[in-house]
């Protein structure tokens, strides 16, 4: 039985897309945030996704949605605190709704990986460059971001590494984490992939 929390980010403004819902656009006949919900669906207890607008959409494809507790898109730890604030596995897994060529066995190294070092945090990275909202979180450190988010803080990274952090290095698999975060990258993707 699978025990995995799984937090899908979409709450974004989607400034790059023309203030369009990132999670929403269309890629390959589906919404560029279902790619990411077929994938964790076989191993996830629960999906949740974490969103700003459009509840009732998202709502039809995860097993919750959440909102940020603060208002004004405050960024992407914010969604992951509103997650986090329902989830109830050890570790939660992190990923946004716009990588969709993503795929499972790259997902499940992170997972290996984050089991050997269940009191830290574990990212993706290529090379030095950490993709930070790809990652796995203990649970535990739900109260300590939202001391850090209460501050005023709102980076990443600069969240990250006040913890104990180990970084998965993606190897040839780089590709998967190609973000889709204009319309012009989208479109020639999904070209590329047609």
């Amino acid at each position: 039985m699978n025990t995995l929390d799984v937090i899908i980010l979409a709450g974004g403004e989607g400034r790059r897309m023309e203030g369009r819902d990132k999670g929403l656009v269309v890629f390959q006949s589906q919404p560029m945030v279902a790619h990411t919900v077929e994938l964790v669906r076989p191993i996830a207890a629960r999906i949740v996704i974490s969103c700003n607008r459009h509840l009732p959409e998202y709502a039809d494809l995860a097993d919750q949605v959440v909102e940020d507790a603060l208002e004004g898109f405050q960024g992407p730890l914010a969604g992951i605190h509103a997650g986090l604030k329902v989830c109830q596995s050890d570790q939660v897994l992190i990923l946004p709704c716009d990588t969709p060529l993503l795929e499972l066995p790259l997902i499940k190294r992170l997972l290996v990986s984050a089991k050997e070092s269940p009191q830290g945090i574990t990212v993706l990275s290529e090379g030095d460059k950490l993709h930070p909202l790809h990652a796995v979180i203990p649970l535990s450190l739900a109260g300590d971001l939202e001391s850090w988010l209460a501050g005023g803080q709102r980076a990443v990274q600069r969240w990250m590494r006040i913890h104990p952090m180990q970084m998965l290095d993606a190897g040839d698999a780089s590709e998967q984490l190609s973000n889709l975060n204009t319309l012009q990258a989208l479109e020639a993707l999904e070209s590329a992939k047609s």
